[in-house]
């Protein structure tokens, strides 16, 4: 899955986990002094658990993305490494093929300077 959608489902997941809490924790009679106003006491520790319960989902979900992620930034390293040692082969490759060629190209460059002043001696004499 996409690690952009994993955090905005993780996002959206909070949300409604904050959203559910603060609809059971809304006063439950119009009558209520704000000081009462909330869950009641004997609900404090089914939310406590339920919100723990959700923070140690999302810390386990974040480690599964943390641990993908690392391993998808180690595949690339392998393949950036890979590539440099291919670019590297090829570039030798490369280079000696073109020293080949500079040194055959000067060769022939002597060769037909000797045949030049071969040529200029005989026309010459």
């Amino acid at each position: 899955m996409n690690v952009e959608a994993e955090i905005l489902d993780l996002k959206l997941r909070v949300e409604a986990l904050e959203a559910g809490l603060r609809s059971n924790v809304s006063p439950r009679h119009d009558d209520i002094v704000p000081a009462q106003a909330g869950p009641y006491r004997f609900e404090l520790p089914a939310l406590v658990a339920q919100v723990s319960i959700g923070v140690t989902e999302i810390r386990a979900e974040l480690a599964d993305v943390r641990t993908e992620l690392s391993q998808d930034l180690e595949a690339l390293l392998v393949e950036v490494a890979g590539l440099r040692v291919q670019t590297n082969e090829h570039f030798n490759v490369i280079q000696s093929d073109l020293l080949g060629k500079i040194d055959s190209l000067r060769c022939d460059m002597i060769d037909l300077g000797l045949r030049l002043d071969r040529l200029a001696e005989t026309d010459g004499a």
